[in-house]
């Protein structure tokens, strides 16, 4: 006697919220891999600028001339102000500072901040650092930065200490403007490691390198296909 055999089709039978659902987070994660890939991209393309604007020799710069560009290396001459501006929650080497910005006026009245470095900082902040300004005209050079404009800021964006500090959550151009009553250029400048009037310089071009974007973004993808492993796996009825 010949055994029978039994028969199966299989029949893909989703919900429609369900199919909802899972497009829904399918396309997010999708998304968000693309979004992580566009960021190594930028990231890569700020490193090589870096690179290449160190090796050009500095410029000297006046507001007549046009913007200078991510990363060119440019010198100024003028008078720093009074203010000094704290950027908050600034680390090195795993220790709590801030930076220091310092508004420097050319002799056209352009202001510039400059950033002259790393201070470390007490974590109440009831105690601030002594900051010297130097006196009279100073020729200095450093690096002109574009702070990004995307920065998300949980509480108040300055705080004012009195002594002429404030604290600020991130730089600002439109914020320091208003504080100073004078027009603050778009840029700032990372000032040179060779010069006095600094303290630690050790900025990094980007806070997390291409590759790691690459890795989330893989992680993304594959976050994506077990989505529609999963939506296909619990719709797939097999039948008779």
């Amino acid at each position: 006697m010949m055994p029978s055999l039994t028969c199966f089709k299989f029949r893909f039978t989703p919900s429609w919220p369900m199919m909802l659902l899972a497009l829904l987070f399918f396309s997010l994660f999708v998304r968000l891999g693309f979004w992580q890939i566009s960021r190594a991209d930028e990231k890569t393309k700020m490193i090589l600028a870096q690179k290449t604007q160190e090796k050009q020799s500095p410029v000297r710069w006046t507001s007549k001339e046009k913007l200078p560009l991510q990363y060119e290396r440019i010198v100024l001459k003028g008078k720093y102000l009074s203010q000094i501006f704290l950027l908050d929650n600034q680390h090195h080497k795993h220790q709590f500072g801030y930076d220091i910005l310092s508004p420097l006026e050319l002799d056209d009245g352009t202001i510039i901040i400059v950033d002259r470095g790393w201070v470390p900082g007490e974590l109440t902040r009831r105690v601030l650092p002594n900051i010297q300004i130097p006196k009279g005209t100073v020729e200095l050079q450093g690096s002109a930065y574009f702070p990004s404009k995307n920065q998300w800021v949980l509480g108040p964006a300055l705080e004012e200490k009195g002594n002429k500090m404030i604290i600020l959550e991130r730089v600002d151009d439109q914020l320091m403007s208003q504080i100073l009553q004078k027009s603050v250029s778009p840029f700032i400048i990372r000032l040179d490691k060779q010069d006095t009037h600094g303290f630690v310089r050790e900025w990094e071009t980007v806070s997390m390198p291409p590759q790691r974007h690459l890795a989330y973004a893989l992680q993304w993808f594959a976050m994506a296909l077990v989505i529609l492993i999963i939506f296909v796996a619990l719709n797939l009825k097999k039948e008779k």
